[in-house]
């Protein structure tokens, strides 16, 4: 049969492109897309969970070269991207619903990488479904709870965006200083402003209820991470304003045997601002731990 050359594209792109898949929580349907295959049947599987304000596709400097390790599995969180909007949740909520996510995958055991909120949310899986977890790469996040003074300026920031929206230049002066370095606002001001594009597509109402969940109720689990005992990879930017570095030397001091790598010029969203440096260290650690069974 004759086939004409948009169609032919058009099949191309759904050959490479992995199509979009629902998975139903309590928190509403997650948004999740998948590459790679696993080399043994049991390997880990690799889980990407991104940082508030973004979605699965910040992970894109880092799925090609872990997919070539295994399969990859990347979330939109609640939300976020093309996720549900959810009902009001918590952190530790997060972690079931993400646990029974994975199990309905049929991923008895991940290596989870967490960005910020993903970082938050994989320590909590770690915590509350240890048997889950055979991993942890933990990017520019905290196990501490908001200070009195943060928990202020985010509830402002949520109620700003859920009734008024987010003006471009309150963005620039307020919230990017928060997500990138310096030099990146300087170099790279279109990745700057394709993230603010980005996060005005979500809805408003979903992102104020994960932005509460993850900047004003976290709990403080620092103490509590001291319990886990898988390999854990740590990494943080040393521009990073919202998590910044004391916070990982925090976490690196109660995971024992745990690596801490600081990256120079780079801010809160390390893995978008420069790919490459961030791979060095996750790409031979979750090649590592794909090799370690618990």
């Amino acid at each position: 049969m004759f086939t004409s050359r948009r169609e032919r594209i058009e099949a191309r792109a759904e050959r490479e492109e992995p199509a979009q898949a629902y998975v139903t929580t309590a928190l509403g349907r997650l948004s999740y897309e998948e590459r790679g295959k696993a080399k043994k049947d049991d390997d880990p599987v690799v889980v990407l969970l991104h940082g508030l304000l973004f979605d699965g596709g910040s992970w894109n400097g880092q799925i090609e070269p872990l997919s070539t390790l295994g399969r990859v599995v990347v979330f939109d969180g609640p939300g976020h991207g093309k996720s549900d909007v959810p009902p009001n949740f918590s952190l530790e909520e997060h972690a079931d619903a993400l646990a029974r996510a994975l199990t309905d995958l049929g991923v008895t055991r991940a290596i989870l990488v967490g960005l910020s909120w993903g970082g938050m949310l994989a320590m909590r899986v770690a915590l509350q479904h240890p048997s889950r977890v055979a991993g942890l790469a933990l990017l520019d996040t905290s196990a501490e709870a908001p200070t009195a003074i943060e928990k202020i300026r985010y509830r402002a920031f949520v109620e700003l965006h859920r009734w008024l929206g987010l003006p471009r230049r309150t963005f620039l002066s307020g919230v990017a200083p928060l997500l990138f370095a310096p030099e990146t606002m300087r170099k790279q001001s279109e990745l700057v402003m394709e993230s603010y594009a980005a996060m005005m597509r979500f809805n408003p109402e979903g992102l104020a209820r994960a932005a509460l969940a993850v900047l004003v109720r976290r709990t403080d689990i620092l103490k509590k991470i001291s319990s886990i005992r898988v390999p854990a990879l740590i990494v943080c930017g040393r521009e990073d304003r919202s998590c910044p570095p004391s916070r990982s030397k925090n976490m690196a001091g109660a995971i024992s045997g745990s690596e801490l790598v600081i990256l120079e010029r780079l801010g809160h969203m390390s893995a978008l601002e420069d790919p490459a440096a961030v791979n060095a260290h996750l790409v031979p650690f979750v090649d590592k731990t794909m090799g370690r069974r618990g």
